[in-house]
Formats: C-alpha cells, sequence, structure tokens
C-alpha cells in the first residue's frame, strides 16, 4: 500500500468512525442514563487515531492538535498505530520489489 492509498484509506475509516459516535451520541437522549454502549471506546480510539494521524502523515506537533485537552493520550497506542502503519507501507514496499 503507497503512503497516500493508506493516508486516504485511514481517512475514511475517520469518516465512518466520526458517524457512528454521531449516531451513538444522539441515542443517549432516549436511554435513562445516557449511556451508550461503544461511545466511550469509539471517541477514544477516534481522538487517539487523530492524534496518530496528524504526527505521522502531517507532522504535526501534539501542541498544536490538542490545545484545550488536561489528559495527555496514551504514548503506546499512538505508537501501535504508528508501527501498523509503518507495517502497511513496508510490506507494499516488499511486494513491488
Amino acid at each position: 500500500m503507497t503512503f497516500k492509498k493508506l493516508k486516504n484509506k485511514i481517512k475514511e475509516e475517520q469518516k465512518l468512525l466520526a458517524q457512528k459516535i454521531k449516531e451513538q451520541k444522539s441515542k443517549r437522549k432516549s436511554v435513562p442514563d445516557g449511556y451508550v454502549e461503544g461511545l466511550f471506546m469509539n471517541r477514544y480510539r477516534y481522538r487517539h487515531i487523530h492524534i496518530a494521524y496528524c504526527t505521522f502523515f502531517n507532522q504535526t506537533p501534539y501542541d498544536k492538535i490538542e490545545t484545550k485537552c488536561h489528559e495527555k493520550p496514551l504514548k503506546s497506542t499512538l505508537e501501535s498505530y504508528r508501527k501498523n502503519w509503518e507495517m502497511e507501507i513496508d510490506e507494499a514496499l516488499r511486494n513491488c520489489a
């Protein structure tokens, strides 16, 4: 997979995840306690993929990505996304050679 194809694939996955989060958030009003299964995890995943994406593809410093958040993202999660993406790119390069 090329760098650009991987970037577009991740963008599409983020769009789908954002739609899912939006749907889950709207369901909170119909639930008595406001808890919707999977919403917290999807928001967590979206945030970490977004941060990893910006730093990996655009080399954006973290302080420019999130300015108001008081909780730092988990570095291990960010690194796991980056390693997976690097492996996909490396695998594509090996297959081309």
